[in-house]
């Protein structure tokens, strides 16, 4: 369902770097077990299937509900956020809406956030695994607050907390209010809890086939935990994305000719750009989607420095909707007609990625043969494994995020002033 093409890219001596995947591959099958490691991701799916079906369990119970609002910043929304966009059009409409806030400090979000919901029946999972994020604090106080004056004694039935129940302070406050808690592992980081109760529940609650997506998961274990670089595609597109560094690239441009994969784009650069980028190294993430941005960037992309790579990710949708005639022509494009609006997109992508290479831009193209839950969570598995190889091969951690803390800890000395 993924395919990778490498064509347009720099030319790869993949035994040169089989050594070096041989290590580190061996080196993650022993760690992953580790609590201390932030490895849990890769087994989870398949170690915790039976606290798996009580959160599916549990998120269906909610779609009846009008509305969730998820309230969370970072790993503990982009994954849901990415999965709902592309998928809740073409899983049906079964669930509830999902709606994100705190993701901001935005004052007239949240006031006109709260006005919506005071006409909404509606639910709250509020997602923080140490409890103390200021954005996802702050509005679950005011979201509590509205729970409280809409639904009386019952506003405590309507909230859910996904945290670590026993160690943070979202855990021990909803430990000692009476509310469903639900478990963040400890050894998996939020850029990678997606398939943990962090998506899991909100997903389920919107009538996203949850279960498919875990299938797509653990295709994409089985695809990707190959060792050997000619069997597994995930690895080729972490050792490219080394070799375009090496050979002067530093911003990577995820591309998507799809609007509903705009967070999906996000989710990546967030996973990308806080795993990689540390010790004054990493490739630094941007994203856009087309054709739309090649009428503001287009030109950027093709003339202006040439210190960026494009990884390209397309949708083979082969759908039927077509071009249709017009009387009078006036627009000089009735050659067109009959042609499907997917083939129109295709010959986009395939054009500019073509124009891209010879103006000297490397590019990656991946495909996927459609969109559905279980290409959603094959696609996930790729990126994520091929995250955490890409940063070994760099000689950097990719689950820690020093560099978010020290900006925590300067705002948290503004905030004490007050």
């Amino acid at each position: 369902m993924v395919s990778l093409d490498l064509s347009q890219h720099n030319k790869i001596d993949f035994n040169k770097w089989q050594p070096a995947i041989d290590s580190i591959h061996e080196q993650i099958e022993v760690l992953k077990d580790s609590e201390n490691n932030f490895l849990g991701w890769i087994d989870y799916v398949e170690k915790e299937q039976a606290y798996i079906d009580y959160i599916i369990a549990l998120g269906k119970s909610l779609q009846h509900y009008e509305l969730m609002v998820v309230i969370g910043i970072g790993g503990s929304f982009l994954g849901a956020k990415s999965a709902y966009e592309l998928l809740k059009n073409r899983d049906g409409d079964k669930g509830c809406e999902l709606l994100f806030v705190g993701t901001d400090l935005s004052g007239h979000y949240l006031e006109a956030t709260l006005e919506l919901l005071k006409k909404k029946d509606f639910c709250v999972n509020v997602i923080s695994k140490s409890g103390g994020t200021l954005e996802t604090a702050i509005a679950f106080r005011f979201i509590k607050a509205l729970l409280s004056e809409k639904y009386g004694e019952k506003a405590n039935e309507r909230i859910f907390i996904t945290t670590n129940p026993n160690k943070s302070s979202l855990g021990c406050f909803g430990n000692k209010s009476g509310l469903n808690c639900l478990e963040i592992p400890e050894n998996i980081g939020g850029r990678y809890s997606l398939f943990t109760a962090v998506g899991l529940l909100p997903l389920t609650a919107s009538g996203v086939n949850i279960e498919a997506m875990i299938e797509g998961f653990k295709d994409g274990k089985k695809l990707y935990e190959k060792p050997l670089l000619k069997d597994n595609l995930a690895y080729q597109y972490a050792v490219a994305r080394r070799v375009a560094n090496m050979g002067s690239k530093e911003v990577e441009i995820f591309t998507a000719y799809e609007p509903s994969m705009c967070f999906y784009l996000e989710w990546l650069k967030q996973l990308f750009g806080e795993s990689e980028g540390k010790e004054g190294k990493g490739i630094y993430p941007i994203s856009v989607v087309n054709t739309r941005d090649l009428h503001s960037l287009g030109q950027f992309f093709q003339e202006g420095t040439q210190k960026h790579f494009e990884t390209i990710i397309f949708i083979e949708e082969g759908l039927g909707l077509k071009v249709p005639n017009h009387d009078s022509n006036f627009d000089g494009l009735d050659y067109l007609a009959g042609v499907t609006i997917d083939t129109l997109n295709q010959v986009a992508m395939e054009g500019t990625r073509n124009a891209h290479h010879k103006g000297g831009i490397p590019n990656i193209l991946i495909k996927t043969k459609g969109m559905n839950g279980r290409v959603f969570g094959q696609l996930s598995y790729f990126f994520m494994r091929a995250c955490a190889m890409t940063c070994y091969l760099l000689g950097v951690n990719p689950f820690n995020q020093p560099g978010v803390e020290q900006y925590k800890k300067e705002v948290k000395k503004l905030l004490e002033a007050f």
